[in-house]
């Protein structure tokens, strides 16, 4: 028995060795004459190996070097170039030299997926193209290059492995993995007939899964006219500004958007113009519907959208500036994103809100373009009038600039206000304005070269956390640091303030606030670099004012220092309060004595 098992080995190695003998003397130049044969009568195009064909033994696999399948014409770019393509052969196949070429493994192949001026493509093959059977070809580190001369649309995927499958009918399918943009992609695609793409069109299936984001596409793709994608199409990413980069958008590195992203609806796309109609986005507490168009054919991309949305939560949308409490933000705001794509956007808001302050149903409209930005927007305020405003930013100049108009009429204005400057202890409905302008890279810096001018006008107001009478006639015996010394609330009847701003500084023209029988007349500055003030309030009248002189309030405006306004008394408090308390020396009469007897 062993020696029977001993004799069939050795006739089996003899065997073989007797076909790689004749490999090798008959040259296998027969094996690249027979896969040529079999792309002429299948695909009507030639094939070559530039490198020859070489015999692997583990697995039996016939190897050919530098493989090429020609495009659609001899001279032409071919459709197929790869390192090595290897063929599984058996013995039998070998010997009587009829490979059965249905599963080739190819290493760093690059397809050439190109369309000429007239419309021809390199994959159209003759009528009778793939009726040999089905091929599967195992792709190892491939490429996947698109062009299309008519138009100058070009596409390329790299570092593909994965499975492709082309069946007998034209349909193809893939499975595996890419690089995009730097990101590993899960890819699974369909497509029901390759012969139909450049023609009416075919049916795909497409799926695409990476840390970044999601998609998925369903409908129809066609390149007879400009690649066309007509279908439904649905992205997810949680974070928004990774999958915008992962796009090819080109957003700076430390620029953020609120996410996470779910955006639906149907695509229309031609050439690298992406339509999305009927769509249905959330970006972080944003809902929106309506149309989103992509402009891709610019040197700068270009949004379009006009959409219809629930409550638009500003805040979300503002950048990060750094800023903390007692300082202005130091952090370069992303401007250099204005100068990354062009856009034009309307939005018809449920409701706006930003911090405290909320409108009511508002229409905002911006258009960036070269990197200058014009927004604007009509509010109707939750709690009754209305407000509009314009802002331009140019991104082009250095630093940046910015301009800021805002009108409040017969609005309560303490949302606003606190909303706008953080300060929220004012209240009252009544009219606002303001003109500024502004320009830096920080939000400290925009404060210290902010100018323009601003008034207010308010009646039936309440000053929230101070109580102005009992703070006024605590300063007849006592410096006060903070407004907390006198906390309470101040009702007033009537606010009015002008002030005129220039390099950081509010300069208050006119203002005045009356509380009950006393009324404030106030003057001074207002740092807002530093967040300090300097203002002087005379209260009034002076017959029944419960402080004689005027009131001084220095300091950081969170907490300053709060007292009558008499000469050195912060130095000398005793002894300015003592001539606080000294009643004034009567003033020598102005009229001509008159003398008896004269």
């Amino acid at each position: 028995m062993n020696e029977r098992r001993l004799v069939l080995g050795i006739a089996a190695a003899a065997v073989l060795a007797m076909a790689i003998v004749a490999w090798l003397l008959l040259s296998p130049g027969w094996a690249v004459r027979a896969l040529d044969q079999m792309a002429e009568a299948q695909l009507g195009r030639h094939f070559t190996a530039k490198g020859g064909a070489h015999l692997d033994f583990s697995p039996l696999a016939i190897r050919f070097e530098e493989a090429a399948l020609a495009g659609t014409t001899e001279t032409g770019e071919r459709l197929v170039t790869a390192k090595s393509l290897v063929i599984p052969v058996s013995f039998g196949e070998l010997v009587s030299r009829r490979p059965q070429v249905s599963a080739l493994a190819l290493r760093e192949a690059e397809f050439a997926l190109l369309i000429d001026e007239r419309g021809q493509a390199s994959w159209d093959f003759p009528a009778a193209a793939l009726t040999g059977g089905a091929l599967r070809l195992t792709l190892e580190q491939a490429s996947f290059r698109y062009f299309d001369a008519r138009n100058g649309q070009a596409l390329r995927l790299a570092n593909v492995d994965g499975v492709l499958g082309i069946a007998a009918d034209g349909s193809v399918a893939f499975n595996g993995s890419a690089v995009i943009n730097s990101h590993v992609a899960q890819i699974d695609f369909g497509l029901k007939s390759l012969p139909r793409v450049n023609a009416d069109g075919s049916p795909l299936e497409l799926a695409i899964e990476t840390d970044a984001a999601s998609l998925s596409f369903s409908g129809r793709l066609s390149t007879a006219k400009v690649m066309n994608l007509a279908g439904p199409l649905s992205i997810t990413a949680p974070k928004p500004a990774e999958a915008a980069r992962w796009a090819g958008l080109a957003l700076p590195d430390d620029v953020t958007l609120p996410g996470p992203l779910n955006l639906t609806g149907a695509l229309d796309s031609a050439g690298r113009a992406y339509a999305l109609r009927n769509a249905a986005l959330s970006i972080g507490q944003l809902q929106a519907a309506g149309d989103v168009v992509a402009d891709l054919r610019g040197e700068r991309p270009r949004l379009q959208a006009n959409l219809n949305s629930g409550p638009l939560w500003l805040d979300a949308l503002l950048p990060a500036s750094g800023a903390e409490a007692g300082n202005w933000g130091r952090k370069p705001l992303p401007t250099t994103l204005l100068r990354s794509f062009d856009a034009e956007v309307n939005v018809l808001a449920e409701a706006v809100s930003m911090g405290p302050f909320t409108a009511g149903p508002s229409r905002l409209a911006a258009t960036l373009k070269e990197g200058k930005l014009n927004a604007s927007g009509g509010l109707r305020l939750a709690t009754g009038g209305t407000a509009s405003f314009s802002t331009a930013v140019d991104a082009v100049v250095l630093p940046p600039a910015g301009t800021l108009t805002l009108k409040a009429e017969k609005a309560e204005i303490g949302p606003l206000l606190s909303a706008l400057t953080g300060i929220g202890a004012l209240s009252g409905a009544g009219d606002l304005s303001a003109e500024l302008s502004a320009q830096g890279r920080t939000q400290e810096e925009l404060a210290g070269t902010l100018k323009g001018s601003a008034s207010l006008s308010l009646a039936q107001a309440k000053l929230a956390g101070i109580d102005a009478g009992s703070l006024v006639s605590a300063l007849n015996t006592r410096i006060l640091d903070g407004w907390a010394a006198a906390p309470g609330e101040t009702p007033l009847s009537s606010v009015t303030a002008n002030l005129n701003i220039a390099d950081g500084v509010a300069k208050i023209t006119s203002a005045s606030a009356i509380a009950g029988a006393m009324t404030l007349n106030i003057s001074g500055t207002v740092d807002l670099l530093r967040r300090a003030l300097d203002i002087r309030a005379m209260p009034g009248p002076p017959e029944t004012a419960p402080l004689p002189v005027a009131v001084a309030v220095t300091g950081n405006w969170a907490a300053p220092r709060i007292y009558p306004d008499i000469p050195d008394i912060l130095n000398n408090p005793e002894g300015g309060f003592a001539r606080l308390r000294t009643p004034p020396a009567p003033q020598p009469s102005s009229q001509p004595s008159t003398v008896p007897g004269n």
